[in-house]
C-alpha cells in the first residue's frame, strides 16, 4: 500500500537474566535437542505453541518450537500500556499451573508473557527463540523446515504444527492512502498511549473491543477522540452476579461449533465489545463511551479536498450493539431456566442500558483532516501464511483445515479463532485444542 501507515513497532531483545530461565533470542534451551531432524517442528511460541508443546510433551512425543521472537511476541508488542486480556486470569491458565493472582482480575500483556515464560520453563519446554521460519515444505513423506539461524539451517520432520496464530500483519483499508502524507497514521498494533500521539484530535476507526478501548484511554487523558463505529455486538461485563466468560463457558456457549452457526460467515465477526480494565472489567457501549465525550461517526467513506466523510451507520450500530447484548443476556437466562437455577438478582449496570434515541448519538458526516492529530487504525490483524509452500490456505489468507488438521497430511494449524469451537478464538480454549491437536500429531506419527 502506497505511504502504508505505521505499523508494529518491536522492542529490542531482552538479557537473559531480564527474562530468568528462558534462553536468549538465537539460544537453545537445555531441552532442545541438537538435531536437524525430529518427528514435530512446532512453529510460533504463543499461547497455542507453548500448550501444544507441552501436550506434545507429555506424550513423549520430541519436538522443537522455534519462534521469530520472544515467547508471546505479539502480546509484548502489539498491545498498548493500559491494556487488559479480556478474560478473567481463572480461566487463561494452561494444564499444570494455574494462571496468578486472584481468578476475577484481568491480566496485562506482562503479566500474560510473563506466564507463558514461568510455564516454558517449568516443564523445560523445548523452545528456541530469535529464529524466524523462512518456508515450510514437502519432502517425501515429511517436510523441511527453513530457517534464517545460520546453526540451524533447514530442519527435517514427520509433522509440522502451525502455531502462529492470525496476528501477523496489520489490516489497514486502502482508504488509508487517501489521508493526508503529513498526518500520522497507526495500527492498534503500534499504539501505546495518548502521550506518544502528537497533539490535536484523535480518529480511531473500528468500534470493535480494541477501537472502544483505546477510545477511552485516549479521552481519560483529555484527548479529543472520533470513534468510527462498526456493527459489532456488545456483551455484558457482568451479568447476574458473574462475569460473561464463565456464563460462556457454563452454559455452552464457548462449545459451539462451526457447523453450528446459523451462517458461516459469522465465524468473521469479531469478538464482542468489552473491557478488562478496571478491579473487576468493565462494560464498554457506544452511549458509553459518547457519556464520557467520545464522539461516534459512522464508517470511514475516504478523505478529499482536506475533509474526512463519513456515513450515517452510528444509529445503526449502537442498535446492533444494544440487540447483541440483550441476546447474550437472554442466552444466559435460558441456561439458568435449563437448569433450574433461580435467577440471581441483577445488578443496574448504565452502560449496558439499551440507547433511547441512538440518532442523537451521531457526529459529524465529514472532519476537517487538519483537526486532527492522528489516526489509529483498529481493524484488526490476519495471519501470514506466505512461508507455507502447501496448498493449505485459501484466497483469502486463511487457514484450510477441519479441527486443525490440514489436507495435507502430516500438517496441524493451532491458535486460530474456530478451530474446533468459539472457544477456540480465546485463551480459555487453547489447552483443550492443544491436547486435541496433539493427539492427532501422535496419530499421525504412528500411521
Amino acid at each position: 500500500m502506497p505511504d502504508a501507515p505505521n505499523c508494529t513497532s518491536r522492542s529490542p531483545p531482552r538479557s537473559a537474566a531480564d527474562r530468568g530461565a528462558i534462553p536468549r533470542p538465537g539460544r537453545v534451551s537445555p531441552s532442545v535437542p541438537a538435531v536437524q531432524s525430529l518427528p514435530v517442528v512446532v512453529i510460533g511460541a504463543g499461547h497455542a505453541g507453548v500448550a501444544v508443546s507441552r501436550q506434545l510433551q507429555m506424550r513423549d512425543i520430541e519436538h522443537v518450537v522455534l519462534e521469530r521472537g520472544r515467547i508471546g511476541e505479539t502480546w509484548r508488542t502489539q498491545r498498548w500500556d493500559s491494556f487488559r486480556v479480556n478474560t478473567p486470569a481463572g480461566v487463561n491458565g494452561l494444564p499444570g499451573l494455574d494462571f496468578p493472582g486472584e481468578p476475577d482480575h484481568f491480566p496485562s500483556a506482562a503479566d500474560l508473557t510473563g506466564y507463558l515464560e514461568r510455564y516454558a520453563a517449568s516443564f523445560r519446554l523445548p523452545i528456541r527463540e530469535g529464529v524466524a521460519v523462512t518456508a515450510v515444505e514437502r519432502s517425501g513423506g515429511g517436510f523441511e523446515v527453513l530457517t534464517d539461524h545460520a546453526d540451524l539451517g533447514t530442519i527435517g520432520s514427520r509433522a509440522v504444527v502451525l502455531a502462529a496464530g492470525t496476528q501477523n500483519r496489520p489490516r489497514i483499508p486502502a482508504l488509508a492512502s487517501q489521508l493526508p502524507e503529513t498526518m500520522l497514521q497507526i495500527h492498534a498494533g503500534g499504539y501505546r498511549n495518548p502521550a506518544a500521539l502528537p497533539p490535536g484530535a484523535v480518529l480511531v476507526v473500528g468500534s470493535a473491543q480494541s477501537g472502544c478501548q483505546i477510545a477511552e484511554d485516549l479521552v481519560a487523558a483529555g484527548r479529543r477522540c472520533y470513534l468510527s463505529v462498526s456493527r459489532v455486538a456488545r456483551a455484558p461485563r457482568r451479568y447476574r452476579g458473574g462475569d460473561i466468560v464463565d456464563w460462556f463457558l457454563q452454559s455452552g456457549f464457548f462449545g459451539q461449533s462451526l457447523a453450528a452457526l446459523p451462517d458461516p460467515v459469522l465465524q468473521f465477526a469479531p469478538q464482542p465489545q468489552v473491557s478488562g480494565v478496571g478491579e473487576h472489567g468493565h462494560t464498554v457501549s457506544l452511549q458509553g463511551l459518547a457519556r464520557q465525550g467520545v464522539t461516534l461517526v459512522g464508517r470511514f467513506l475516504g478523505a478529499a479536498a482536506g475533509a474526512l466523510t463519513f456515513d450515517d451507520s452510528v444509529a445503526e450500530c449502537v442498535r446492533f450493539a444494544d440487540t447483541g447484548s440483550a441476546d447474550i443476556k437472554q442466552l444466559v437466562d435460558g441456561y439458568l431456566a435449563e437448569q433450574g437455577i433461580a435467577l440471581p438478582p441483577l445488578v443496574p449496570d448504565p452502560a449496558d442500558e439499551p440507547c433511547p434515541d441512538p440518532e442523537a448519538l451521531a457526529g459529524p458526516r465529514e472532519i476537517d483532516a487538519s483537526a486532527l492529530g492522528a489516526v489509529v487504525w483498529t481493524t484488526g490483524f490476519e495471519g501470514d501464511y506466505s512461508w507455507v509452500h502447501l496448498p493449505v490456505v485459501d484466497e483469502r489468507g486463511h487457514a484450510i483445515h477441519k479441527d486443525g488438521i490440514a489436507p495435507v497430511s502430516g500438517l496441524f494449524f493451532i491458535g486460530i479463532p474456530w478451530l474446533r469451537t468459539r472457544a477456540s478464538g480465546v485463551l480459555p480454549g487453547v489447552g483443550s485444542d492443544a491436547a486435541f491437536i496433539a493427539d492427532a500429531v501422535a496419530k499421525h506419527l504412528e500411521g
